[in-house]
């Protein structure tokens, strides 16, 4: 049986609409993720944008809150198994956007901890920045990251292949992104968790690169702590 022309025409008009469709996100994509897109070349990333949007609808038609599982799914895409660090750099543009995005609070001081007593200290649990982040990647991705900021063909022949882990974080206007060590990021992924400063210090005591000093310091002093509670919540003016 022959097709009503009618409906051939209805055809290409939403084979025309879905082709506009895809366009739009790959173009979303490619906006969160461009040193993903560097990394991999236009036409491969249009690859891996397209086979990602065929498995994942919007949820919003805000584009920007599109492409949350972009880089666990590039984590199974298999034509990009030899660019292992990929999906790391995904979450981090990720979270780097979620920062720039999220809302304004006043950060609070160190010196918010100079008006606790030592059992309010024990007891103390903190609320980090809404902007705040922590990825962790088996591979050098701040400094990947870091190099094609203004370069779309940087030098990667020179990294040292070694573990990073990035705290993300907007203060003010302007998103920071900081490599920290690896004890640093245990002792902000368990505050952040909600676990208390006590038995945080506790747990990482025997860590040779613990310093809890050091980390809380950076941790204040970079705008990443939005509020206290020792049973009594303290926030920035």
């Amino acid at each position: 049986m022959p097709v009503p022309p009618c409906f051939i025409g209805s055809a290409a008009r939403f084979d025309t609409y879905r082709n506009n469709v895809e366009t739009s996100l790959i173009g979303a994509l490619a906006d969160i993720y461009p040193v993903v897109k560097q990394l991999v070349g236009g036409d491969f990333f249009n690859g891996v944008a397209s086979a990602y949007i065929r498995k994942n609808r919007p949820a919003s038609p805000v584009l920007s809150e599109y492409g949350y599982a972009f880089g666990a799914f590039i984590d199974t895409f298999e034509p990009a198994a030899s660019l292992p660090y990929l999906g790391d750099v995904a979450r981090l543009e990720r979270a780097w956007l979620d920062a720039y995005h999220a809302e304004d609070i006043a950060p609070l001081k160190i010196q918010a901890l100079g008006d606790l007593s030592q059992s309010a200290l024990e007891r103390l649990t903190f609320k980090l920045h809404p902007s705040a982040a922590l990825v962790t990647s088996s591979h050098p991705v701040v400094t990947i990251w870091r190099r094609h900021q203004g370069d779309a063909y940087p030098d990667l022949g020179n990294i040292e292949w070694v573990p990073e882990h990035a705290l993300i974080v907007r203060p003010g206007l302007d998103v920071h992104v900081q490599a920290i060590p690896q004890a640093a990021f245990d002792f902000f992924t368990r505050l952040a968790g909600g676990e208390t400063l006590s038995s945080v210090c506790d747990a990482l005591a025997n860590d040779a690169g613990f310093d809890p000093s050091a980390h809380l310091a950076n941790l204040f002093g970079c705008g990443a702590v939005a509020a206290l509670d020792p049973g009594t919540t303290y926030r920035g003016n």
